[in-house]
Parts: structure tokens; sequence; C-alpha cells
């Protein structure tokens, strides 16, 4: 028996196009794998089973309400908002009328703070098996975003030893940017290079990685520390401890692949001993006594020499 004609294009059609479409943009094939694997697990079983134009943004939500509850409102947005431009991809391509998710806004989300100290990541540095504590040193010489512009860097195409320094192309910006190092940092490359098997400056047992998060965490509990950093956190840290070195901003912000304005925004703080001497520059309201070196009087005192005068003027007067 033929088929019954489907009634408009669904959800799965249209999200396999979407992801055709950015694999050819150059997305990350990693990034595209997670988001594939996550889309099959969750939304497609709920919102394939009609035509997309019949999916409310009521029916995404409840989807997201069922999964994802505990997650923060980051990975809400995230997922969310991939759906909402996988969907306006198929408004432009005919495949549907109008967006579903047209009207979505992200939630407003919570600025993560990160407790990560120089004197930490030492510790986490001295407690890793040696791939993470080299993974560490590339991510604190090199401040690129974490994800594949850090795991993705290779000897063959970004490290120049003849400019003593790494060629890093930020995504996020599409910005391509010479990070200079120090000598120290490029003849430690050029030894890993020779050590390595994947070409690549981060690798595990012979293969590039995607993520260090656990091996990251596991390190920072084996160096009693009460929280769980994240390899964004090395990235932060760079940034903040340049400004406290007194780098120029707009120099950060280049080398970091960001914006002065989101440096300043997200990272920056005035240095602790400048805000103490505005505290100490601040001029008193208080005014001073006109003169300083004259002796105040008591209340007491005041009272015993005016009955003392008064006392003289009626002795004067008296007859002996």
């Amino acid at each position: 028996m033929p088929e019954a004609p489907r009634e408009g294009s669904y959800l799965d059609e249209i999200m396999q196009a979407w992801i055709v479409e950015k694999k050819a943009q150059g997305r990350a094939a990693g990034w595209l794998k997670n988001w594939a694997s996550v889309f099959n697990s969750v939304f497609l079983p709920t919102l394939c089973t009609r035509p997309a134009h019949k999916i409310s943004q009521a029916d995404v939500m409840a989807v997201i309400s069922a999964h994802y509850t505990d997650a923060s409102q980051a990975t809400r947005n995230r997922y969310i908002g991939y759906l909402k431009s996988a969907l306006a991809y198929a408004v432009e391509q005919g495949m549907l009328r109008e967006n579903p998710l047209g009207k979505w806004r992200p939630g407003k989300e919570q600025r993560r703070v990160s407790r990560l100290t120089l004197d930490d990541l030492k510790r986490i540095s001295s407690e890793s098996p040696a791939y993470l504590a080299w993974a560490i040193e590339v991510a604190w010489n090199i401040p690129v975003r974490p994800g594949a512009d850090l795991f993705g860097l290779r000897f063959d195409v970004n490290v120049r030893y003849d400019r003593n320094g790494v060629e890093v192309f930020h995504a996020k910006v599409g910005k391509s940017v010479f990070v200079v190092c120090s000598e120290t940092f490029m003849r430690e490359l050029y030894a890993k290079e020779t050590q390595h098997q994947s070409g690549h400056l981060i690798e595990y047992k012979g293969s590039p990685v995607s993520d260090l998060g656990n091996g990251l965490a596991l390190a920072a509990r084996r160096a009693d520390l009460r929280y769980s950093p994240c390899m964004y956190d090395i990235r932060h840290l760079w940034i903040t401890t340049m400004l406290d070195e007194g780098f120029e901003p707009s120099v950060i912000a280049h080398l970091a692949g960001t914006s002065v304005r989101m440096i300043l925004k997200n990272y920056y703080e005035p240095h602790a001993v400048e805000k103490a001497s505005i505290a100490d520059s601040i001029p008193s309201l208080a005014e001073a006594p006109k003169d300083a070196d004259r002796k105040v009087v008591g209340i007491t005192e005041a009272r015993t020499n005016v009955v003392q005068k008064r006392c003289a003027k009626k002795g004067k007067g008296s007859r002996s």
C-alpha cells in the first residue's frame, strides 16, 4: 500500500536541512553531533508526531519543562534558540509559512561568577595527570574559548615558531588573531610536538579531545577545592589577571577575541588600591574649628567663672 501523503514539513526534516546548512557554513562537527543527539532523544519523540505548522510555542515549552526543569536558564535558552533558528530557516526556504517560536524571547540568564584563583589553578594543575596539566597550560597561555577554538589547535596549522607564537581563530567573532607566547611555553610546544600522535596541541592517549570538564572537576576535588571549575574559568582568570596587571583592555580584548565593551561589562573591576585611594581623598563635609589652638572651656568651668565675676562686682559696691 502506498504511504499517505504527509501534510506539510515535519520538524525532523527541517532540523536535518538546517544541520546540513550549518555544516556547509563550517559549524563545528562536534557541536552538530551533540545537538543532533539532544534533538533525537528529547525533542523528536514529542514534536515530530505532527506537521511543524501545528507545533505551538506551548508544545516546545512543555518538552523543556519535562526534561530541563533543573537545568540552567542558559541551557534552556540555547536549546529553544536552536529550534527557533531551524524553524526560521524553514520559513526562509518555503518549508513553513510561519515560525511557531517567532514570538519567543530568551529568559534572563544569571551571570556565572567564577571562583577560580591563580593559586587554585596551580593546585589543580599539580593534582592533574600529565595530559590535563598540559591542557591547563595551553588554555592559560592561549586565551581562546574552550571548545573547537581550543581543542582544534594543531601544531602544523597554528604554531609559528618563527614568530614565537600561535595563530588562533575566534569562531564566535570570526576573527583570526596571532598570540605571542613566552619562550618557555614555545619550547614546551616544540617538545610536545615530537610526542603527540594526533597533531593537536591537546590530546589524550594519542587522540584529540573535545571536552575536559570531568577531568578538571576531579582534579579540583583532589586539590580539596569546595567548588568545581570549568575550562571557561581559566579564560576568565586570564582576562582578569591581565587587567590586574594593568594591560590595556583593548589589547586584552583583541587577544581574547571579544570586545572592549564586554571586557568592561563582564570582567573589569577597579583595583582595590585605587578604590582605597579614592576613599582617602574624599573631602570631609565637617568644618574644622576656626581656632584650633584655643582651649575649649567646659560647661562647669565656664559657669564657675561667671559666678566669680558677679561676686567680684558685688564686693566692689558694698561697704566693708
